[in-house]
């Protein structure tokens, strides 16, 4: 009975704070996806990781909001060195990409081999920096899970008070500069919202998996709907659908990793979207049939 109340707690904990990053990382990738910067998200993901281990140095906590701020920060500071490089012609995006990504990831590295076996932060623990990597979400505890909601809830408010210009930006860009709008401004503000996003999920996912989260969703959504609206509600509706079936199966299966097993189960989703989707291979048959 008390493993039973054990996992139910665990499910509905885990579940929730994934849910809650998932239905605002699907939001935010959406628009990153359909301006084509799908990478980024793994850039930034990957560069997050050294603001954690250098906010951990210089305070020697692992309070959630302190690590938050770090991980922004190295996101911010890989966004400007991928805006600086972008800036000379010789270098192709791809290249810059993987050149950021690879150095601060390899920063972040170096950082935590120095800390270990460091007389000098001896007195604060380490453990739990490493689950940066791949995620660790099983071990969300209950400040990770507000923290997670309360920035999730901002971002998400933040998006949907943007939306209009968002989607005139995207899809009829001469038209929203016409009448105003600045399609610069808007793309620095969804990639600062991906920058805060991926910083507060890597806990639940990982600097390696939180790209998933961002581009999976909107995948699926692509496959059911030619409409943005459609396309966001899909991804949203699929992300939850991912998080909690992916949560569950990590609750159930003893040493399952929860963050990969909802990685996978959005996998299986956008497979089985790509083939039975209104969008997808035999629909796209059926046309070509006809």
């Amino acid at each position: 009975m008390l493993n039973f109340w054990n996992q139910h707690y665990l499910f509905l904990v885990v579940g929730l704070g994934v849910s809650l990053l998932s239905m605002a990382a699907a939001m935010i990738g959406s628009s990153l996806v359909f301006q084509k910067q799908s990478q980024l998200g793994d850039a930034i993901g990957h560069a997050a990781y050294p603001g954690i281990i250098a906010a951990f140095m210089v305070t020697q906590s692992r309070n959630p909001f302190t690590l938050l701020l770090g991980a922004v920060a190295s996101g911010i500071l890989a966004l400007i060195l991928i805006h600086f490089f972008s800036k000379e012609p010789a270098f192709h995006f791809e290249s810059i990409l993987a050149l950021v990504l690879s150095a601060l990831f390899g920063l972040g590295m170096v950082l935590m081999s120095y800390i270990q076996g460091n007389d000098n932060y001896q007195g604060a623990s380490q453990a739990g920096l490493k689950t940066y990597i791949m995620g660790q979400a099983a071990f969300l505890k209950q400040d990770d899970v507000i923290l997670i909601a309360l920035v999730s809830s901002i971002t998400i408010l933040i998006f949907f008070m943007a939306l209009p210009r968002i989607k005139l930006s995207l899809f009829d860009p001469v038209f929203a500069a016409s009448i105003g709008i600045d399609s610069r401004k808007l793309s620095l503000l969804n990639l600062s919202l991906a920058v805060v996003v991926i910083s507060v999920g890597l806990k639940a996912v990982g600097a390696i998996l939180i790209a998933a989260l961002l581009i999976t969703p909107t995948i699926i959504g692509m496959q059911w709907s030619r409409n943005y609206q459609g396309v966001l509600w899909v991804a949203v509706g699929s992300a939850v659908v991912g998080s909690l079936f992916g949560t569950w199966l990590s609750t159930v299966v003893d040493k399952l990793a929860t963050g990969p097993s909802v990685v996978l189960t959005l996998f299986f989703l956008a497979l089985l979207s790509f083939i039975i989707g209104p969008q997808g291979l035999i629909a796209a048959r059926g046309y070509q049939h006809d």
